[in-house]
């Protein structure tokens, strides 16, 4: 979306919550939070809406992910877009008005809203094999390979995420394999603790690493627990590369989260890798 279209959307929070409520609708509908009836009413001049079934009144955004930062339209519109610019939190809060502390909450729930369920469940499961440098994939003990596989424990894996056929691995520092397999895949190290010395970084795609550590950088640092939410928007980032991404982000926004993700227990849960 260029600036004027946008600049059209945030003239007023009129034209904002319309736009908003229109993409709600949408993607995902507007229903009833308590019961999921659909047939709703309008209360207190249009602000909250009302289920005749039931009698529950709610906010619009109810059980979205919009709604878990009390900000108005015009304030999200203005988050997701300058979040599409790769703005950093203190920009955010600077130029929007809002809180530090408001805007860390707001990009922590898009990067949710963007990972979905997969920024919840930090580790990945699966089967890695480890081969030394010098390994042949697949090659039997005893027929020259000086690497031979052996499976990763499950504790030493601390993140993977798919990239289309490709994928990238995160484990502990302490482990001095030349590359991994997975899937019968050869995933490479293409990191190793320069960046972030507690980890090794192996990858299948060869470009996306790059792409991300550059962003990374301007972070200063990263706490490990909150890792998996910035590789799921650099991923993000990367496969929808040349495409603009506030639609896309909004999107992502306007549906509904899966029961308890904004609860204290599972905003613990996610920084448990």
């Amino acid at each position: 979306m260029n600036v004027l279209d946008f600049e059209k959307l945030v003239r007023n929070e009129k034209t904002a919550k319309h736009y908003v409520l229109t993409r709600c609708s949408m993607v995902a509908g507007l229903h009833c939070p308590n019961c999921s009836g659909d047939r709703l009413y309008e209360v207190e001049n249009g602000k909250r809406r009302r289920c005749p079934r039931c009698g529950h009144t709610f906010n619009p955004f109810a059980g979205r992910y919009l709604n878990n930062v009390k900000l108005s339209a015009s304030e999200w519109l203005w988050v997701v877009k300058l979040f599409e610019l790769e703005s950093s939190a203190t920009v955010i809060a600077s130029e929007t008005g809002i809180s530090y502390p408001t805007a860390l909450k707001t990009i922590d729930t898009i990067r949710c809203a963007i990972a979905e369920t997969r920024c919840l469940n930090g580790g990945a499961p699966g089967v890695f094999e480890a081969r030394n440098r010098g390994g042949r994939l697949g090659a039997p003990n005893g027929n020259g390979a000086s690497g031979d596989a052996e499976p990763v424990a499950d504790d030493t894996v601390l993140y993977h995420l798919e990239l289309g056929n490709d994928c990238l691995i995160l484990t502990e520092r302490s482990p001095e394999y030349g590359y991994l397999v997975c899937g019968e895949r050869k995933i490479e190290v293409v990191d190793h603790g320069r960046s972030f010395p507690r980890l090794r970084v192996y990858c299948s795609a060869k470009g996306f690493w790059p792409f991300a550590k550059e962003r990374f950088v301007k972070y200063h640092g990263i706490p490990l627990g909150k890792l998996p939410g910035y590789l799921e928007e650099m991923s993000f980032r990367w496969l929808n590369r040349g495409t603009p991404l506030f639609d896309l982000i909004l999107e992502r926004l306007c549906r509904y989260a899966p029961a308890g993700t904004f609860t204290k227990r599972a905003r613990d849960e996610q920084l448990v890798h």
